[in-house]
């Protein structure tokens, strides 16, 4: 790794520089690097890292498989595009899931198809909290080989998340199954902590009554 890339990874392996800057890791930062000396193979190893999860992400979001290959793929163009804009003020992968969700909200609202939705729901039994997420791992570990029960839980998931509306679902796909943290959330989507609190409750108190027999 070159001196400037290193320059950018925490001495402590951390996030975080002494100005409270919060840094890309090494990987990201060498390839980086790469992309902006003209190197095109470094860019399809960025693809190739963080593809997956930001189709995965808006195909939960608009919940059509064509648009999210479209948005995906207009999601990376334009991150190289714009590259240079990119100043490692958080970590690459938020910042291309800035990029996509953007893409993602501009190509619903045009499209007036609205009515967007989010993924995991949660109840609170006493001191027990439950999500969604945890319910389909459980369940495909009791039946390694039912596909098709795993199957028709993500489809009443994909139904449920797209019942409610999209400042909510949104919130919920990227907390509850990218695994987000409020404040990276809040970077994405340029809102405050507090906002995002509040609309992944929200959105999960709608899910509830859709996917309560699931929850129980």
């Amino acid at each position: 790794m070159s001196e400037e890339a290193s320059n950018t990874v925490a001495e402590n392996n951390g996030t975080r520089e002494d100005k409270g800057k919060l840094l890309i890791d090494a990987e990201d930062a060498e390839l980086l690097e790469r992309c902006r000396k003209g190197r095109v193979e470094a860019f399809g190893a960025i693809v190739k890292k963080y593809q997956d999860r930001i189709f995965n992400a808006i195909l939960r979001i608009c919940g059509n498989r064509d648009d999210a290959e479209e948005l995906t793929q207009e999601t990376f163009v334009k991150a190289l595009e714009n590259l240079n804009s990119f100043r490692q003020a958080s970590q690459f992968y938020t910042w291309l899931f800035r990029i996509a969700m953007n893409l993602t909200i501009t190509k619903r609202r045009r499209a007036t198809r609205m009515h967007f939705s989010r993924l995991d729901s949660e109840r609170t039994d006493g001191d027990q909290t439950y999500r969604l997420g945890e319910i389909i791992a459980d369940q495909h570990q009791k039946n390694p080989h039912e596909n098709a029960v795993k199957a028709d839980i993500n489809r009443r998931v994909q139904e449920a998340l797209m019942k409610i509306d999209e400042q909510f679902r949104i919130v919920v796909v990227l907390c509850d199954i990218e695994q987000m943290g409020y404040e990276e959330i809040s970077r994405v989507l340029n809102l405050p902590v507090g906002t995002v609190k509040s609309r992944l409750h929200r959105a999960r108190n709608l899910l509830k009554n859709e996917l309560s027999d699931l929850l129980e």
